[in-house]
């Protein structure tokens, strides 16, 4: 385990990558979760609105992921992250100043439009992992940059019964400014090119004739069939978890009645007892396969929902959280709000199958599409929130399983070369 933590920590990009990423998680951990109560309790939004709002950052998301795959294989993946980066230090103040709902919303695109980095984000962490090792390296990453959410979302929940949610969501934005500008400046220093770009624009010229969008749709083409499984899986996922997500915070406190402290801790157990499984869940992965810890990480999705609808009693919710949060580590991680588009053995599994050249582009078309579908999520969960809060929950925890067959029956491995140590033994 240490040699593995010293080789993934000994690259210099996996080091800038994961200490802004944790920065980013210990002041993100301070206002994100609670910003829909803030939305109802401060701003007096309606929950359709709520919905709706989240329906706008995810709709402007979707129009930057594929141009940001795309600018990632053709410039390289460091412009594309500092660039993105530096637009986090901007869309905070906006949301800080907004005293109506209506103000909240050029926070919220800008905001979406940072996402451009994302398929450069999860590229540049893929090429500098050793390949041999990959999930074991990823899970490693993983733990490291997810140690911040075991104790942010109980701190964040006993901040903001000190100093009310009003005031504590606004310290937080401000601080989490001040953590995007620390950012941008460690990554431009830095972080270190992955992409050949000559090799990247040879193929740029030969395959589309100066015309990214045929040039996406070629690549995503060539892609093995398993690549289209996982992205109907995540779409699905996604969209389950889309029509969810910005209710459960507001289920737990106003339906369930648990204290920001309380849901905060639920979090943090779920989380405290994952973050140390995700390295085993790397070694699991490179072992035994990635499908079986991405299994096993979906099939979670639908008890995240069902263990608020069918526990009421906070003792009962933390065996609940606890159960989820040792089942997800060992899957890789417990992945809300966005899909299925992260965790260690998914990751993994792209870079498997995809070429270096074509991981931007890929990455960038799921994450397009998976926005795409995802975009009356939202606003779905607001109007059947509005109707019954309960059947939100119970239709989003079905739909998410949905997935699970799919990941099951169609997703497959490659093969994969079985390196050989000087004693004769497999190295996995």
């Amino acid at each position: 385990m240490a040699s593995i933590l010293k080789q993934v920590f000994s690259n210099r990009n996996v080091v800038a990558i994961s200490s802004t990423n944790m920065l980013y998680n210990v002041f993100n951990g301070l206002w994100n979760l609670w910003w829909t109560l803030y939305l109802t309790e401060v701003l007096n939004t309606p929950i359709m609105i709520v919905g709706l709002l989240a329906t706008i950052q995810n709709t402007s998301r979707i129009l930057f992921q594929l141009p940001g795959g795309i600018i990632a294989d053709r410039i390289g993946r460091k412009k594309v992250i500092v660039y993105g980066t530096s637009l986090r230090i901007i869309a905070p103040i906006f949301l800080f100043t907004a005293r109506s709902w209506q103000w909240v919303i050029p926070g919220i695109v800008l905001n979406a439009v940072a996402s451009l980095y994302t398929p450069a984000f999860n590229a540049i962490i893929a090429e500098s992992l050793p390949q041999e090792r990959r999930g074991t390296a990823f899970g490693a990453y993983r733990m490291m940059t997810s140690i911040p959410q075991i104790f942010m979302p109980v701190v964040s929940g006993y901040y903001l019964e000190i100093m009310g949610i009003s005031k504590g969501v606004r310290v937080g934005l401000m601080m989490f400014t001040g953590a995007a500008a620390i950012a941008v400046i460690v990554r431009y220093i830095f972080l270190e090119e992955t992409l050949d770009l000559k090799e990247g624009a040879v193929q740029d010229a030969g395959d589309v004739v100066n015309n990214d969008e045929e040039g996406v749709l070629a690549a995503f083409r060539r892609q093995p069939r398993t690549i289209y499984a996982m992205l109907v899986a995540s779409m699905i996922g996604g969209f389950a978890s889309r029509m969810t997500w910005s209710f459960l915070t507001i289920y737990a406190h106003n339906v369930i009645g648990l204290t920001t402290t309380q849901y905060g801790m639920l979090q943090s157990i779920a989380t405290g007892l994952s973050v140390p499984l995700y390295l085993i869940s790397g070694m699991i992965a490179d072992r035994f396969g990635r499908v079986p810890c991405i299994l096993l990480a979906r099939s979670l999705g639908p008890f995240d929902s069902l263990s608020l609808l069918l526990f009421k009693d906070f003792n009962q919710l933390v065996g609940a959280y606890s159960i989820i949060g040792i089942a997800g580590g060992l899957g890789g991680g417990r992945i809300r709000g966005g899909g299925f588009m992260g965790g260690p053995a998914w990751q993994a599994l792209i870079a498997d199958i995809v070429p270096s050249k074509d991981r931007g582009k890929v990455m960038g078309l799921m994450g397009t599409i998976n926005g795409i579908v995802g975009i009356p999520a939202s606003a779905i969960g607001g109007y059947l929130y509005e109707g019954n809060p309960n059947f939100l929950l119970a239709f989003g925890a079905g739909l998410e399983a949905v997935a699970i067959p799919i990941i099951l029956f169609f997703i497959k491995e490659p093969r994969r070369t079985v390196l050989v140590e000087p004693n004769g033994q497999p190295t996995r």
